[in-house]
């Protein structure tokens, strides 16, 4: 195995990325992408730019040995939009595929004077942590039977195994930011 290789292979450890995954975010084959880090195969100055942005580093970056940080930027326009049958609100999945199930997040946006999909069509399990942030509006957060109101820039913690929910009262759409821990 090359430097090179050893150094892509580790810089894709370190974000946990399969190297099927890194493929695809680099538009290479995975075949590719293995011969590369074996060794087998000396990629181009192309493929060694897709690689560096699919791992959210410089082309320096892939040769040098000294630790770099991460970063992976998620545009808006590619965060899966995810909705429910018979309910009006609508996921944006922020940052799909990158956190390997330790921390989930999606931007819910809900119409005027509509409510949220219910708990049980989200499969989560007691004591999974979940974080509430209104982003826009007026909102009630429904939890374990109780209604509590709460208006943008508040926010609420509270455990995912119970029955939950949102529902926006307001005459305006509301958007929230939930944050899925564990």
């Amino acid at each position: 195995m090359t430097a090179l290789g050893e150094r892509i292979r580790a810089l894709r450890g370190e974000r946990g990325l399969p190297q099927r995954q890194l493929a695809e975010k680099a538009e290479l084959t995975p075949s590719m992408v293995s011969q590369i880090e074996s060794g087998r195969l000396t990629p181009s100055l192309n493929t060694l730019r897709k690689l560096a942005d699919a791992l959210g580093v410089t082309i320096a970056a892939l040769f040098d040995g000294q630790p770099t940080g991460s970063l992976v930027v998620s545009r808006k326009r590619d965060h899966p939009v995810v909705s429910f049958d018979g309910a009006s609100e609508q996921w944006a999945v922020l940052g799909a595929g990158l956190f390997q199930g330790k921390i989930r997040a999606v931007v819910s946006q809900l119409p005027a004077k509509s409510r949220g999909v219910d708990t049980d069509k989200v499969i989560i399990k007691p004591g999974q942590m979940k974080l509430f942030y209104l982003l826009e509006g007026k909102a009630a957060l429904l939890y374990n039977g109780e209604r509590h109101v709460l208006e943008a820039g508040d926010s609420a913690l509270l455990d995912g195994g119970l029955p939950h929910g949102w529902e926006n009262f307001g005459s305006r759409k509301a958007r929230a930011l939930w944050v899925i821990l564990g």
